[in-house]
């Protein structure tokens, strides 16, 4: 059993206290166990959320560091790896939830890379109109090990993740992913090279909370603007990317274009709506990707 872990936690915006909580409880009860929290808070601008996380600094085993300004996704775990005193390193997103004995299923699975993976919860009466619920709920199935272990570095997700601290001193994360989304995906592509092997196991995190539909299309959006802006550095790690470079081979780029200009506007009022679809939210983003191309 690995004996000495840090968790590390990045936040932006997100209240923290519960799920420390729950994970200082897990951690307690592992007999013989070192343990550190590390929470960074990345510049939040939600005063509510500062002020409930300062509570952090009143918990045991726990280091609470908050940033002057935003250093960005990559850069703000790359300051964790740094900050961290323990051999084993494990990721948690502040925005997910824990299963229980999460921790002691890491500790005892071999392997110096461990992804866990994540689970969607919520109730679906409720949440219908959510887009984000839609989508991750029907993402959901290829979060089972046995789906990604098949594709393991395309499958990596940095929400959850245990891995050993000289793995990521020699592969730290990016930091010229500075806005949102890929980072993940790059480090994917960097431990592929590597030949640094990635085990996936049914160790999820709870993902439960759901942006209002306009926030989570504006999140999208900026992701394909970063997906855009490393597409040479990301090809063969997106099936998206794959999938424009077979539209433009096709010859099918200038007819697409023209059919996402003519519908877009009608396709985000609906996916902002109260009756999304994942068709049309599907179609979008091809869209918006292919006009960034054509720019």
């Amino acid at each position: 059993m690995k004996q000495q872990l840090s968790i590390l936690i990045p936040t932006y915006n997100n209240p923290c206290v519960a799920l420390v909580r729950q994970l200082l409880q897990q951690a307690e009860a592992i007999d013989e166990l070192s343990y550190e929290i590390i929470v960074a808070d990345d510049a939040s601008t939600d005063a509510n959320v500062v002020s409930q996380n300062q509570a952090l600094r009143t918990l045991p085993h726990t280091v609470y560091i908050e940033f002057g300004h935003n250093v960005g996704r990559a850069a703000i775990r790359n300051r964790l790896v740094q900050a961290a005193t323990h051999p084993w390193l494990l990721f948690i997103d502040s925005g997910m939830g824990i299963t229980p004995h999460l921790l002691r299923r890491y500790l005892n699975t071999p392997g110096d890379l461990i992804c866990g993976g994540y689970r969607v919860e919520g109730d679906a009466r409720q949440l219908h109109s959510n887009l984000r619920y839609l989508y991750e709920k029907h993402a959901e199935p290829r979060q089972v090990a046995r789906r990604r272990q098949q594709h393991p570095y395309w499958d990596f997700h940095a929400c959850n993740f245990l891995v050993s601290r000289p793995i990521m001193l020699r592969h730290p994360f990016n930091e010229q992913f500075r806005h949102y989304g890929y980072e993940d995906v790059f480090l994917g592509r960097q431990l592929e090279s590597a030949h640094i092997p990635i085990t996936h196991i049914d160790n999820p995190v709870l993902f439960n909370e759901f942006e209002p539909n306009h926030l989570f299309l504006a999140k999208t959006e900026e992701g394909l603007r970063t997906l855009h802006a490393f597409r040479r550095e990301l090809q063969g790690h997106s099936r998206l990317l794959a999938l424009t470079a077979l539209l433009r081979r096709s010859h099918l780029m200038t007819p697409l274009l023209s059919f996402y200009a003519h519908k877009k506007d009608g396709w985000k009022h609906r996916l902002i709506g109260s009756h999304p679809s994942l068709y049309i939210f599907a179609l979008y983003k091809t869209g918006y990707l292919l006009q960034l191309e054509n720019l």
